[in-house]
């Protein structure tokens, strides 16, 4: 919302009465991270993590409103370079060889100067929580927050908390099984903090181990992001179709998402329907605050901070994601190496090359990250092929983890006639041939009903590769899809083809 400055006299921020188009996104810095980077060899300061020294715009560094040092490069197994800021005398600011000893932090200081304007934001914003619950509170099923374990989330709980009347939300954690093992810590605080005061919290993990979701799937990449919904969306909406007792159910998602973390999220709006989660709401409360006004209202309010943020890291998300690369992925292996390396493990048993320094190219520079396709994966196992021959386009399945004859029924009714089936799609049979898993269908329906066409084609890819993720339970809000002990069952089909739409 607001700009800011840095402060010489705290060593802190403070906030300007002037809007901001544009946050640098600063962050404090402890000791740890001083360590890790090396600051040690030019600065003096006490080895504590309980308050911050400075502050951190991406890779420059702020202490008492000085910019003292920058970081270059970085990679997975290597630390970014620390470059020291020195005047035209060779000089250091702040450095050890002049005596210098860097002091902590005021916070109380400084919290104390950016109260009035952090009781205006958080007013605003509480406002802006009680109006949209009062537009919906007589709609809706459900409202909950969605809990990450980090900074954003820790604010966005605090801030409802204090707008809603107890029992009118939840909390979900949605647990992906990829997260700082400080995160879990974080939770479990949080957690036994909403147990006192009564509110409920709930924790949704998908059925899927990560070790085994990485070794089926492929390590996730940028745009095969199938750990988001497999992992994330699909275990909080079937929590909630718990919680509720409703397939169809209609919730609100009170979310932490800000405009300054991103230019995707700076198109966001604050309020909209079925973009995080099909059939539910998503509100965005703390969407204009930039991270200053995070980490101020974090200081003053005594909120719990995710030691992770300690260690360097600027975001407590999934542990080895493929949205990150650079510094990030140093700062990382170096609070969590054996964790990490278990991840990179899993990426050099799927790749297909062998050759180590081939290997060691695609993880170091960001090769998993960019895969788009299976081509790089070593047990991509081809299951399903497509022909066209004679008139006719042919689908071979092999060794199919589903009966098509159980997919199909979200396309129409299948019958059995002397020369093959038909499926009566929006009112009209469709005959095709059948063989076993071999498929015949008239290459003309490809021109003449290609919406039918695609989808036809798509039962059988579900057939071959169904693993059960249950991403399509998620999707159709009429609870006609089930998977009971891990086997697909479809009954009273409505054909809405939102089973179809699955984006990985």
């Amino acid at each position: 919302m607001y700009s800011y400055t840095f402060d010489s006299k705290t060593g802190g921020i403070i906030l300007n009465s002037t809007p901001t188009n544009f946050s640098k996104e600063p962050r404090p810095i402890y000791a740890a991270e001083l360590d890790i980077l090396g600051f040690d060899k030019y600065w003096d300061y006490d080895k504590q993590n309980d308050v911050p020294y400075m502050w951190a715009e991406s890779n420059i560094y702020w202490y008492r409103g000085v910019q003292i040092a920058k970081t270059k490069g970085g990679d997975l197994y290597t630390a970014p370079e620390l470059q020291p800021v020195r005047d035209e005398n060779g000089s250091i600011p702040f450095g050890k060889a002049d005596g210098a000893k860097l002091e902590q932090m005021d916070i109380e200081a400084m919290c104390a100067a950016n109260v009035d304007l952090l009781t205006v934001i958080e007013d605003s914003t509480v406002k802006k929580i009680v109006k949209e619950y009062e537009k919906f509170k007589d709609k809706l099923d459900i409202f909950h927050v969605a809990f990450s374990g980090g900074k954003d989330s820790a604010v966005l709980l605090d801030l409802v908390k204090k707008a809603l009347p107890k029992g009118s939300f939840v909390v979900i954690f949605g647990d992906t099984g990829m997260e700082f093992p400080d995160t879990y810590e974080a939770v479990e605080e949080t957690k036994k903090q909403c147990e006192a005061d009564g509110t409920p919290f709930y924790i949704a993990r998908s059925h899927f181990d990560p070790k085994d979701s990485w070794e089926l799937f492929g390590p996730p990449a940028r745009v095969l992001r199938w750990c988001c919904s497999v992992h994330k969306s699909t275990p909080q909406t079937l929590k909630m179709r718990e919680i509720t007792g409703k397939d169809d159910y209609i919730g609100m998602d009170f979310v932490g998402v800000r405009a300054h973390e991103s230019l995707a999220r700076s198109k966001y709006d604050y309020e909209n329907f079925g973009k995080k989660q099909k059939g539910q709401y998503s509100f965005n409360p703390i969407l204009e605050w930039t991270s200053a006004e995070i980490w101020l209202y974090i200081f003053l309010n005594h909120l719990n901070i995710n030691n992770a943020y300690k260690k360097g890291n600027s975001r407590a998300g999934c542990l080895f994601c493929p949205m990150g690369r650079g510094a990030s992925d140093y700062f990382r292996r170096n609070a969590y190496t054996q964790d990490i390396d278990e991840y990179v493990g899993y990426i050099k048993k799927s790749y297909l090359s062998s050759d180590p320094q081939k290997v060691n190219s695609y993880i170091t520079n960001g090769g998993w990250c960019a895969r788009n396709n299976g081509r790089d994966l070593k047990e991509n196992k081809f299951r399903c092929a497509e022909n066209i021959t004679n008139g006719f386009i042919t689908i071979t399945v092999t060794n199919p983890n589903e009966d098509w004859k159980e997919w199909i029924k979200t396309l129409g009714m299948l019958t059995e006639t002397d020369s093959g089936y038909t499926v009566r799609y929006e009112g009209e049979e469709i005959a095709f041939q059948e063989n076993g898993y071999i498929v015949s269908l008239p290459e003309r329906l490809s021109v003449e009903k290609p919406k039918f066409s695609r989808l036809f084609k798509q039962v059988f890819r579900k057939s071959a590769y169904c693993s059960a993720c249950q991403v399509c339970e998620t999707n159709c809000r009429n609870g006609c899809i089930k998977f009971i002990n891990g086997k697909l069952s479809i009954t009273d089909c409505l054909h809405c083809y939102q089973c179809h739409m699955i984006e990985m």
